[in-house]
C-alpha cells in the first residue's frame, strides 16, 4: 500500500511537472518572455510599484487605466467581466451590486485597497483572490498575460535580503 501511494504521489508530481512546462512553453511562445526571467530575481524589475506601474494614463491611444479612474467609473457600474470575476471571488453571502463603491481617498495603491478586501473580508472579495482571477485565468485572452507580465514577481517583491515577500505598492498617478 505505501509503494502504491508513493506511485501515486511521484506520478501526480511528474504530470504536473509536465503541464507547467508545456504551459511555461506556450507562453514564451506568445508573449516572448522566457519563463526564467523573473522581474526582480533574474532581470531587472520594471514594475516595482505592482499595479501603479502597470495601470497607467496611455493619452495617445486614449485610454485611461490607471486605478482610481477605473474605479470611479465603476461607480455607476463595473465591466461585467471583471464584475463576474468579482462575484466568483467573493465570500458565501456577500451581496455584490456590479458598482464600487467612492474610493476617492486611496492614495496608496492596492495598500489602501486592503482596507475593505482583507483575506477574511465577509463583504468584499479578498484582494488576493480578486486580483489572481482577474490577472491570471484567461490565457491569451487575459491582457496581462498576453503582454508578457504574466509573472509572479510582476505583484509579488522578494526582499533578496531577508527572503522576505511583499506586494509591491505605491502612490496612485
Amino acid at each position: 500500500m505505501k509503494r502504491i501511494t508513493i506511485w501515486v504521489i511521484v506520478m501526480f508530481t511528474a504530470a504536473v511537472c509536465a503541464v507547467t512546462l508545456s504551459a511555461n512553453a506556450a507562453q514564451e511562445k506568445a508573449s516572448g518572455v522566457k519563463v526564467t526571467d523573473l522581474p526582480g530575481i533574474t532581470t531587472p524589475d520594471k514594475t516595482p510599484h505592482a499595479c501603479v506601474d502597470c495601470h497607467v494614463n496611455v493619452p495617445e491611444r486614449k485610454a485611461d487605466y490607471r486605478l482610481p479612474s477605473i474605479l470611479a467609473k465603476w461607480k455607476n457600474g463595473a465591466d461585467p467581466d471583471i464584475f463576474a470575476k468579482a462575484k466568483a471571488a467573493a465570500p458565501a453571502g456577500a451581496v455584490l451590486t456590479g458598482k464600487h463603491p467612492d474610493v476617492s481617498w486611496i492614495k496608496v495603491i492596492p495598500n489602501d485597497c486592503l482596507t475593505c478586501h482583507k483575506r477574511d473580508s465577509q463583504k468584499a472579495p479578498p484582494f488576493a483572490k480578486l486580483l489572481h482571477a482577474i490577472h491570471l485565468v484567461g490565457g491569451q485572452e487575459n491582457h496581462f498575460l498576453a503582454n508578457g507580465r504574466g509573472t509572479c514577481t510582476s505583484c509579488h517583491k522578494l526582499d533578496q535580503k531577508t527572503g522576505a515577500w511583499h506586494i509591491g505598492s505605491g502612490e496612485a498617478k
